[in-house]
């Protein structure tokens, strides 16, 4: 009975899925927004951070300069990269 009841009527649960799609399409809404929040929030975390990883390795460059800097005492090659691009934000949003 049920079955010939949807087929009479077969409007009977479209309203019940379309609401559920809504509520799905919302909810990924959401997710992406606070994706792109958090993404927001990590990038400016890393431009502070590394402005003070900068700052720190200018002052002990400047007080190792006698004994050839730090990359001398501790014999490697230094080198240092930051992603400042906003890239990956520019493609989120």
């Amino acid at each position: 009975f049920h079955s010939f009841e949807r087929w009479l009527t077969p409007g009977l649960g479209v309203s019940e899925l379309e609401k559920a799609i809504l509520n799905i399409s919302g909810e990924t809404e959401k997710l992406a927004n606070y994706t792109a929040h958090g993404l927001s929030t990590l990038q400016t975390a890393i431009t502070e951070l590394s402005g003070l990883t900068l700052q720190n390795r200018v002052a002990l460059d400047m007080i190792l300069a006698s004994q050839g800097g730090v990359c001398t005492i501790l014999n490697v090659t230094c080198c240092m990269y930051v992603d400042h691009s906003g890239e990956l934000l520019t493609d989120i949003h």
